[in-house]
C-alpha cells in the first residue's frame, strides 16, 4: 500500500510551472496552477520529455518537446487521445506538496 511522501514546499514550484521529482522510485511532475498543486507521470507518452520541465495552462500539462497537452486530473493527452499518462493524487499540508505513489 502507497502512502503520502513530501517531496518539495508549495514555493518551489512557480505558478505556471512543473517540476520532476523521484518518489519511491518513480519519476513524478508536480504542477502549480496557481490554486492548486497536480501530479503526472513525468515520461510524455508521445516521445519520452520530461513533462516537469513545462508548464500549466487551463488545466493542461504541456509537454516542452513537441507541445502535447495533458489533462492534469486524468492523465488523458488531449492532442492525442489513444495517449495517457497516470495521474497520482497529492496532498498539500502546511506548505508542504506530498505525492501518493
Amino acid at each position: 500500500m502507497s502512502s503520502y511522501t513530501p517531496v518539495a514546499k508549495t514555493s518551489d514550484i512557480p505558478v505556471g510551472r512543473g517540476k520532476a521529482f523521484t518518489v519511491n522510485g518513480k519519476r513524478v511532475a508536480v504542477f502549480n496552477d496557481g490554486e492548486k498543486f497536480y501530479a503526472l507521470n513525468n515520461t510524455c507518452a508521445h516521445a519520452l520529455g520530461s513533462l516537469g520541465r513545462g508548464r500549466i495552462k487551463n488545466g493542461l500539462a504541456i509537454c516542452p518537446v513537441h507541445g502535447y497537452a495533458y489533462d492534469v486530473e486524468t492523465g488523458v493527452c488531449r492532442t492525442d487521445v489513444r495517449l495517457q499518462v497516470k495521474s497520482y493524487d497529492i496532498l498539500v499540508e502546511d506548505g508542504e506538496i506530498q505525492v501518493k505513489c
